[in-house]
C-alpha cells in the first residue's frame, strides 16, 4: 500500500512539474515577443533556476 501511495505522489509531482515547465516556456515566449528581448534575458527577468533554464533551452532548440 505504501508503494502505491508513493507512486501516486510521484505521478502527481511529475504532472505539476510538467505544468510548471509549460508555464515557464509560455512566459519566456511572451516576454520575447512583447519586450523584444533574448531568451536569456527573458529567463533572467523570470529568475529561473539553472535546471529550468536547461529545460527551456532544450524546448527552444527542438
Amino acid at each position: 500500500v505504501t508503494k502505491m501511495c508513493n507512486l501516486g505522489e510521484m505521478i502527481a509531482k511529475e504532472n505539476m512539474e510538467k505544468g510548471q515547465k509549460k508555464k515557464n516556456i509560455e512566459h519566456v515566449r511572451n516576454l520575447m515577443n512583447e519586450l523584444p528581448c533574448s531568451m536569456q534575458r527573458a529567463m533572467d527577468i523570470l529568475k529561473l533556476t539553472t535546471y529550468e533554464r536547461k529545460e527551456i533551452e532544450k524546448y527552444f532548440q527542438a
